[in-house]
């Protein structure tokens, strides 16, 4: 479970993470490659919560995402694999953009971040 200001600070990192992927030319493979592992990463932390579900590492990140929301987890993780076969970053920032939807939305204007708190 995420406090208000864990969720607000996760909606923001995975909107900033989104943006840039979608901002990366397919050609700059390794800022794509780790945008996109970034981009999961951080919306299988806010899917799990949402669903006050385990999240994981490793091979448990996938199978406890599929486990926590096996629509929006598969979409999620078919977009990744997406962006690493294809170079084409498309579906994974729409499955982030449903997911940031279903918790309010992307989150830009207007955030304060304090990383003390």
């Amino acid at each position: 479970m995420l406090t208000p200001t864990e969720r607000e600070r996760s909606r923001y990192v995975l909107t900033c993470f989104m943006d840039d992927l979608i901002d990366t030319p397919p050609a700059d493979r390794y800022e794509q490659l780790s945008l996109a592992d970034s981009t999961l990463r951080e919306a299988a932390h806010l899917l799990t919560a949402h669903h006050n579900a385990w999240t994981g590492i490793g091979k448990w990140l996938p199978r406890r995402l599929l486990s926590a929301d096996p629509e929006r987890g598969r979409a999620l993780l078919d977009g990744h694999k997406t962006v690493a076969e294809n170079g084409d970053p498309a579906p994974l920032a729409a499955a982030a953009e449903k997911l940031l939807d279903l918790l309010g939305g992307p989150l830009r204007e207007g955030y304060t971040q304090h990383w003390g708190d």
